[in-house]
């Protein structure tokens, strides 16, 4: 089999807690921190900009689309920074490819020196942020548009795009789900890269795929302090829950090493499945 998955989630969880996990744990908590600060800025600036464009059909006025005495800044939280559309929409593109290089530095400390194929860290970086970073743009792009559809009033045509943009950014997630290991460990072109991250999933598309599902029930775990500060913000004085800012925060401390243990599981399942490859070749 190309792919084992015990062996990848053991080795992910000793790569958590080694040096360089716990590492790469502090520089995703302080990540999801710049992160959360841009898209809460680009949510709330986007819904200003709608609200000032008349908002949806049936908007229930300046508190918010529907739902009066609610305003965006209830749901983007506390980090949302007033500023123009324009400005957040550089935030979160800036940090879309940010996140591509943490990931790619990540892999490269999880993986052993004789696993990386290319010494040029710079060269492979730039391919990082031009492929890594150009499928992250997509990915927020297709998600985007139904919602400014939705909000402009077209609310069919902008379900229909959610729903289209989902189905084609989980094919697209699947069929890349290696391209930021192929970048940092592989030795090829843009091309050639694009081409030996889908041949490495069809490899072992199954068992990748349970391997994904299962660290997508993981992700649900940081989740549930966001999910709560939504909850806090419908049904105030119903829960005996902390402030918005402190579920938040803690949404980004649970988050952090969730992110830190998936990006050695799929490291190690990528190194796994190129082995096999590269074995069945002599």
């Amino acid at each position: 089999m190309a792919l084992q998955i015990g062996d990848a989630l053991r080795s992910g969880i000793d790569d958590l807690l080694s040096e360089t996990g716990l590492l790469l744990t502090g520089v995703f908590f302080l990540y999801n921190l710049g992160n959360t600060v841009a898209n809460s800025s680009f949510s709330r600036a986007l819904f200003d900009q709608l609200m000032a464009g008349g908002g949806p059909t049936g908007a229930g006025g300046p508190g918010g689309a529907g739902t009066p005495g609610f305003s965006m800044s209830d749901f983007a939280g506390p980090f949302g920074l007033d500023v123009a559309l324009p400005i957040a929409v550089v935030l979160v593109l800036l940090f879309l490819v940010i996140g591509q290089l943490v990931k790619f530095w990540g892999i490269r400390l999880f993986a052993d020196p004789q696993e990386i194929m290319e010494a040029d860290t710079s060269e492979r970086a730039i391919m990082a942020v031009v492929l890594g970073g150009g499928v992250a743009i997509l990915t927020f792009a297709f998600s985007m548009s139904s919602t400014v559809l939705s909000f402009s009033g077209r609310q069919l045509i902008g379900g229909l795009a959610g729903i289209v943009g989902g189905l084609l950014s989980l094919i697209v997630g699947l069929a890349l789900v290696y391209l930021l290991q192929a970048i940092a460990l592989y030795d090829g072109g843009y091309v050639e890269t694009l081409k030996h991250a889908v041949a490495r999933f069809m490899d072992a598309p199954a068992q990748i795929i349970v391997l994904l599902f299962l660290l997508f029930l993981l992700g649900i775990i940081p989740g549930i302090p966001s999910t709560a500060s939504v909850l806090s913000v419908f049904l105030p004085g119903s829960f005996d829950l902390p402030s918005q800012s402190i579920l938040q925060v803690t949404s980004m401390v649970l988050n952090a090493p969730v992110q830190a243990f998936s990006l050695a599981v799929i490291t190690d399942a990528y190194i796994q499945v190129r082995a096999t490859e590269e074995q069945s070749e002599l």
